[in-house]
């Protein structure tokens, strides 16, 4: 699933993520500049919005962080604490000036890959839980861990803004633990689940209506079109594509199929119209929709015992053979081969397509 460590320095993050590692100095009483230093960064004070760094200095930074973090407490414990969420910029702002829990995680979901593009970071339901999936599409190497567990844990900075605690949060990572498992849960008062089958947050789906206790909709809309503004200015933004994902998948959730004339018609697009802005964003209707049946399908094989038959036919598919084919090209493994291996890894070592 992770591409080889040479493509991180094409990748771009937010300059304001160095503060997490800059705010641990301080507590430790050491030169800050020494993380600038060491990344080979150069900035003028203080940060000014739009700088950047790449993806290996990200790489370097946590590196660092890992080097200067307190012996006998596990790295996240130390990186959550100097990690407000505001750290995220606008994606933060958003998050805090919700409605409620749902539309705080929607907003991170949608705008997700403008500050953190080394992950996908994808919703699925399942029963009376939401499930927030986390999967790399970059090798970091030695710190790959840390990374993972920084990105799966991210949600929970938004609990302090909640009106009320949200109670039955798990987290799954796929690795092991660095440091004592005990200290993980007793840091943050959850459940640590290690050698998961995925990385990912798993909440209860009651807790998405707690409203947050600062919302503010003229902000929160600011804060949208400013995101929405970012996300145009990407060489690679696909907004047909991510509304047309993001559509499929809500009707997925609500067992309900979604056909060209029902989503054609709520988008107010013709059908020739939509199939040419597909087009002219590298795909089509009939992928998007295998692509998010997959994604459903894996769930279910990696969390239930349904017969593949049947998760097949929940997924959308007509039949068995097109549930294995579309399997298979989406995730190079079939799906009785995914539910028996831990990872998303295809026999012959290949990456999922991100």
């Amino acid at each position: 699933m992770a591409k080889s460590p040479p493509h991180i320095a094409s990748l771009t993050f937010p300059i304001q993520y160095l503060e997490v590692g800059e705010s641990l100095a301080r507590e430790l009483h050491r030169p800050p500049d020494a993380l600038l230093r060491h990344c080979g960064v150069h900035l003028p004070r203080p940060f000014l919005p739009w700088q950047t760094m790449n993806g290996r200095q990200m790489q370097l930074a946590l590196g660092h962080f890992l080097s200067a973090c307190p012996p006998g407490v596990p790295p996240l414990v130390t990186f959550m604490a100097h990690f407000p969420v505001t750290a995220h910029g606008p994606v933060g702002l958003l998050a805090i000036t919700s409605a409620n829990l749902g539309e705080a995680l929607q907003g991170a979901l949608t705008y997700s890959a403008l500050v953190m593009p080394a992950y996908v970071m994808r919703r699925q339901d399942l029963g009376d839980e939401v499930h927030l999936i986390v999967d790399p599409l970059y090798d970091f190497g030695d710190v790959s861990d840390l990374f993972t567990e920084t990105v799966v844990a991210a949600p929970l900075k938004i609990m302090p803004f909640l009106s009320r605690p949200v109670t039955d949060v798990v987290v799954h990572l796929m690795h092991g633990p660095i440091g004592d498992p005990a200290a993980y849960e007793a840091a943050f008062g959850l459940k640590f689940v290690f050698h998961a089958r995925q990385n990912k947050l798993v909440l209860p789906k009651h807790a998405l209506g707690i409203p947050l206790i600062a919302p503010s909709r003229a902000s929160h809309l600011l804060m949208r079109a400013t995101l929405e503004q970012q996300s145009q200015a990407r060489g690679d933004a696909r907004p047909i594509s991510q509304e047309v994902r993001r559509r499929l998948q809500s009707a997925i959730r609500q067992n309900r199929v979604l056909d060209v004339e029902a989503l054609t018609q709520a988008i107010a697009l013709s059908p020739r119209t939509l199939s040419r802005r597909l087009k002219d964003e590298g795909t089509s209707f009939p992928q998007l929709r295998a692509e998010v049946g997959v994604e459903y399908a894996e769930i279910l094989l990696l969390e239930t015992d349904k017969p593949i038959s049947q998760i097949g036919q929940a997924a959308g598919f007509t039949d068995a053979a097109a549930f294995t084919r579309a399997f298979k090209r989406v995730t190079g493994l079939t799906p009785s081969q995914r539910r028996a291996r831990p990872g998303g890894m295809a026999p012959e070592g290949l990456p999922r397509e991100p």
